[in-house]
């Protein structure tokens, strides 16, 4: 049956089916991030010199779990770190899943004649699926469209500028998977035409989904997010 699903996928265009698709790379704050960092990387407890010396650079506040953050990047020029939060926690109209470190060799030497250690960033981020071209959403149940028959109706909210305009049209289905449980699905956004956008935010724009049967009580997911997030209503 799914490779069934996946033939017609392909043929209507609305996108690669997941599990066929080639394995994706994710993103916090637009830096890449390998899946397996918080199983495999080393713990901040085990920094080396450089990590050590950038951990008391500018601005940088005092982290005192170092044992909950794993080391994304430590060279002579950058340190990167990872936290995952044990909950995902709430900021604003965003979800957050991890706390991102950078924090980078620039400005005035120090005494060794190098750029002193500075604070690059640190905020709250989740992984992202690396969509390419397209630029990412949110995602939500239509609460005024029901699923009806095998269509998922949606509300579609482009996180690029935009200048508050609709993203009708330029919605793009990237992955779709179907099992007996859920449906997992991956949507990106093509850029609005133009040099230049107004950061107004933006409307978040219908969009329907026409899968292989009926949802019933399978669970959408917002597969674009690792891990894969429910689609609720807003």
């Amino acid at each position: 049956m799914k490779r069934i699903i996946a033939l017609l996928l392909l043929l209507s265009g609305c996108g690669t089916p997941l599990a066929d698709a080639a394995e994706p790379t994710y993103t916090c704050h637009d830096r890449p991030i390998p899946l397996d960092v918080m199983s495999t990387a080393r713990p901040a407890t085990q920094l080396g010199p450089d990590g050590l010396a950038a951990l008391k650079g500018h601005e940088v506040r005092r982290v005192e779990d170092l044992d909950k953050w794993r080391i994304v990047e430590e060279t002579g020029e950058r340190v990167a770190l990872m936290k995952e939060f044990d909950e995902p926690e709430e900021r604003g109209s965003t979800t957050v899943t991890h706390d991102f470190l950078v924090i980078e060799r620039f400005g005035p030497p120090a005494a060794d004649g190098r750029p002193s250690w500075h604070l690059r960033s640190r905020g709250g981020c989740s992984l992202r699926q690396d969509l390419g071209g397209l630029g990412v959403a949110d995602l939500a149940l239509d609460p005024a469209k029901p699923a009806t028959g095998n269509s998922l109706h949606l509300l579609v909210t482009e996180r690029d500028c935009a200048s508050g305009q609709s993203a009708a049209g330029r919605i793009r289905v990237v992955g779709l998977e179907e099992t007996e449980r859920d449906v997992r699905l991956v949507i990106g956004v093509e850029r609005a035409p133009g040099d230049f956008h107004n950061c107004m935010g933006n409307p978040a724009t219908p969009y329907t989904v026409e899968l292989s049967r009926p949802l019933g009580d399978r669970v959408p997911l917002d597969a674009g997010l690792h891990p894969p997030r429910e689609i609720v209503t807003p």
